[in-house]
This record gives structure tokens, sequence and C-alpha cells, in this order.
């Protein structure tokens, strides 16, 4: 549906004031049902391309790597390309 078709049903003519009802009503919701993010940590396996992840996962927002920098001090170091992976998963679940 788009934002004009919901302008006409809700009767709404000025486009400033149906764009704030939207914004308002949105933001209502989202504070209503807060992300729930967690973390976890896991070993590397040397060979292994593949890690089980939760079953009620939905996104999975970053993947780090822990490591020694040149200064001496633990860091961790983002992996971008792990981010917007397709599921890959052949039966659908």
């Amino acid at each position: 549906m788009k934002f004009m078709e919901l302008m006409q049903r809700a009767g709404l003519q000025s486009f400033g004031i149906a764009k704030s009802y939207f914004k308002s009503a949105l933001l209502e919701v989202e504070s209503r049902y807060p992300d729930k993010i967690e973390q976890a940590k896991t070993n590397l396996t040397k060979d292994k391309r593949y890690y089980s992840t939760p079953p009620n996962m939905v996104n999975l927002q970053d993947v780090r790597v822990k490591y020694k920098g040149d200064d001496g001090e633990t860091k961790y170091r983002s992996i971008p390309r792990i981010k917007m992976v397709e599921d890959i998963d052949q039966d659908g679940v």
C-alpha cells in the first residue's frame, strides 16, 4: 500500500500532516517493541567455514574478530562482507 492510499483511507488532504501522523505512529510502535539484541562469542576452528547461529536469530548485525594490534593491545576488527550474506540454506529452514 502506498502512502497516498493511506491518506485517502484516513481522509487526510494535507501531505505534511499525514506524514507527521505516520512518523508518530511508527515511533509509538517502535517504543512499545524494543529491539532484542544479544551478543555471542565463539572460538574459531581451523578449516571450519560455517558456524551455527541461534534458531530465533532474525538479523546478523556485526561480526568481529579479536586480534593483537601492532601496539600490542587486544583489538576487535569488524568483518564487513559477512554482514549482508544471503541465506544459503537449501532446505529453507
